[in-house]
């Protein structure tokens, strides 16, 4: 992965080493058995018969069993994305900290995902334009939290800051990371070029690549904002320390 200069001398990305290649291997497996459980829970509550879909790359699980395999399965996708996003970024490299520092960005960064996520759910069910600007400033907030060890409030306050006058571009990277996903899943949902099982795989492993890219470009995006706003303003150029408010 290619390295990112800025203007101040900071690198985005510090380079893609040999724990950060097996925690994509481990998202991948855990992304299998994320979707897996979450076709299991469609399948179990009715939900596929009622929309007459069907799901076959299942669990022999419950509906319930499979609620709780989801959570779990979803805490761990954030985690290792943490882990990742961590590993190849400088800022976080060069930060280090104690156990219970990291421990409490990990707490933070899941936080941010499942919060972030009910809420953007919340804002484009009752109103399309609330969701989409949770949305556009979710993997912000979420990069903060993981590299810079930024408290949630802080990370808000700070992304929301800096995307000022550049909305449109953090949206236009939102669009590219999630393009590629969505057009597998509608693929997969209206076709049958594949069998249940390989678009399982596919689908983990398209998930995969667009989660670790689109965090490393907008640790990329982010570290290019700050230097935008530290040319005009001269501020948030000094490295902060991890704060222990969530």
């Amino acid at each position: 992965m290619p390295l990112q200069d800025s203007p101040t001398g900071r690198r985005a990305v510090d380079g893609v080493g040999p724990r950060a290649v097996a925690l994509v291997a481990a998202l991948f497996i855990v992304n299998i058995a994320w979707n897996a459980l979450l076709n299991t829970l469609v399948a179990r509550s009715g939900a596929a018969a009622a929309a007459r879909l069907a799901y076959d790359a299942t669990l022999p699980f419950s509906a319930t069993w499979a609620s709780a395999g989801l959570a779990v399965a979803t805490v761990a996708v954030v985690v290792i994305l943490t882990a990742f996003i961590r590993s190849v970024t400088a800022e976080a490299g060069a930060r280090g900290g104690s156990l219970g520092e990291a421990a409490l960005t990990y707490g933070r960064a899941v936080v941010v995902a499942v919060a972030g996520a009910v809420v953007a759910a919340v804002g484009l069910a009752v109103l399309l334009f609330p969701g989409l600007l949770v949305l556009v400033h979710l993997p912000l907030v979420f990069v903060a939290v993981a590299t810079r060890g930024d408290s949630v409030s802080r990370a808000v306050g700070r992304t929301w800051s800096l995307a000022r006058g550049a909305r449109a571009r953090v949206a236009a990277v939102c669009l590219a990371v999630a393009t590629v996903p969505l057009a597998v899943a509608l693929i997969a949902i209206f076709t049958d070029l594949l069998s249940p099982v390989a678009e399982l795989v596919l689908g983990a492993a398209v998930t995969t690549l667009a989660a670790t890219a689109g965090v490393v470009a907008f640790a990329a995006l982010t570290d290019s904002l700050a230097d935008l706003s530290a040319g005009t303003s001269g501020t948030d150029s000094v490295p902060r320390t991890g704060s222990r408010q969530l």
